[in-house]
């Protein structure tokens, strides 16, 4: 078919609505090579679910477009070949270079370059199996019988199904993600069969993100941190997708992802998570990787008052726990540490995972970092937070009720003198606070008990 009677695209065929401004702004930053701003650019159009209908012409029954990558962004052509289900054959061209791009129903499934330096044989080298002389000589064998390389090396038994599949989906993302880059050039599609060999199975953004992020590697994103006190914020476009962004993480993932609010810097977050800060790094470059924050031009630190109120509320928490247990370890010896064994069994479920990997007979021992880590990797959300002080009370009372069994009284009063004491140190507290508050109906619950 003619390239006369292919349909041209115009930037008039495509609405001018968000998805396409994020398509656009994305493919902006992404040959500017600030990959880290295309790729919170396109997650931002991946949330939107855009359905909208893009009108191709059929000629003869059959749809034949193209367009001037200058005038299009390559991403809006692959979208109006997806939102019509296009299976076909498209060549895109630019400057004495050329690449083919196979689809079925709209998705993108094979990918093939005139560039030798993207070819198979590349990354077969890659992976270590084969000599540059034994592959040419396999490259000859396989022509002589007619065949595909990849083909012939099954055949062979020199080369599962899987590690094929695998190469050749490596070989496409190359590929993509080389045309990204390209501002110039044509590109045209033609509807009609295609083999069945399918290599990938991409939609349009799925396969755009998966460049970038081959872009944001994460030595790169290393290497932007000059130290821990950089800070990050939450994308402005992952606001109101709180449902799908918590869903779509793990909890430590989403307990990092809560904490940054724009000023807590990295050496906060590792304290208030109670993570190392390998794990911490790590979690940030994932959370920038999937456009769901960015660092700041900050760098900076402040005092982190919900995170120094937390720490000194467990002190007391602490202090107090030593207190029940080394009166209950006077009374009972030995004894005393059935008490405390059984009682931590005997605590909900949440409350168990408060105290995980803790030493609870020796309470000298017990550490703010280790409370931190068990809240962050079981209790994401803040309103949460909290949690750790209805476990302590639950763990006392279950203490006391155990000791009651055995001596037939409470407290010592010199035990429940030093809680009084605590109380009077709580209420002089310079702020009231959520924790403040539940930490003294704690401490006034179980001097009630002694």
């Amino acid at each position: 078919m003619t390239k006369q009677k292919a349909q041209v695209l115009k930037k008039s065929n495509f609405p001018s609505n968000d998805f396409f401004k994020h398509l656009l702004n994305g493919t902006h930053y992404y040959q500017s090579h600030n990959f880290e701003r295309a790729i919170e650019e396109w997650s931002a159009a991946q949330r939107i679910n855009y359905s909208e209908p893009i009108l191709l012409n059929r000629i003869n029954d059959q749809i034949s477009c193209g367009c001037r990558l200058d005038e299009i962004p390559l991403l809006f052509f692959l979208y109006a070949v997806y939102i019509n289900k296009v299976t076909g054959t498209s060549v895109i061209k630019t400057e004495g270079s050329a690449k083919k791009l196979l689809f079925h129903e709209g998705r993108l499934v094979r990918a093939g370059t005139s560039k030798r330096e993207e070819r198979i044989g590349k990354y077969l080298l890659k992976r270590g199996n084969f000599t540059p002389e034994k592959l040419d000589f396999l490259f000859s064998e396989a022509k002589k019988q007619g065949k595909k390389i990849g083909q012939y090396l099954i055949e062979s038994s020199l080369l599962t199904t899987k590690s094929l599949q695998e190469v050749l989906s490596l070989q496409a993302e190359e590929i993509l993600s080389d045309i990204f880059f390209w501002q110039k050039g044509q590109i045209i599609v033609v509807e009609k069969p295609i083999p069945r060999d399918a290599v990938v199975n991409y939609l349009p953004l799925e396969i755009a993100i998966i460049a970038a992020q081959r872009g944001f590697n994460f030595t790169d994103f290393r290497n932007r941190i000059p130290n821990n006190k950089t800070i990050f914020r939450h994308s402005p476009y992952a606001n109101g997708n709180e449902e799908d962004i918590r869903s779509s993480l793990n909890t430590n993932h989403l307990f990092i992802f809560l904490l940054i609010d724009g000023v807590r810097n990295i050496d906060q977050l590792i304290k208030f998570s109670g993570a190392d800060e390998v794990s911490v790094i790590n979690i940030l470059y994932r959370l920038n990787s999937a456009g769901l924050i960015r660092k700041t031009k900050e760098v900076a630190e402040y005092e982190d008052k919900e995170y120094l109120e937390m720490a000194k509320i467990l002190g007391v928490l602490f202090e107090v726990y030593q207190l029940i247990i080394n009166e209950l370890f006077r009374e009972l010896g030995r004894r005393g540490k059935e008490v405390v064994q059984s009682s931590v069994k005997l605590l909900k479920p949440d409350h168990q995972k408060i105290f995980t990997n803790i030493l609870m007979d020796e309470p000298e021992k017990m550490e703010v970092n280790s409370i931190f880590r068990n809240i962050s990797q079981n209790f994401p959300s803040p309103d949460q937070r909290l949690l750790f002080i209805d476990a302590f009370l639950e763990l006392y009372l279950l203490i006391f009720a155990e000791y009651n069994k055995f001596v037939g009284r409470g407290l010592a009063n010199v035990t429940a003198e030093q809680i009084g004491r605590s109380i009077s140190d709580i209420e002089r507290f310079a702020t009231n606070s959520s924790y403040k508050n539940r930490l003294l109906e704690v401490l006034h619950t179980i001097s009630r008990k002694h």
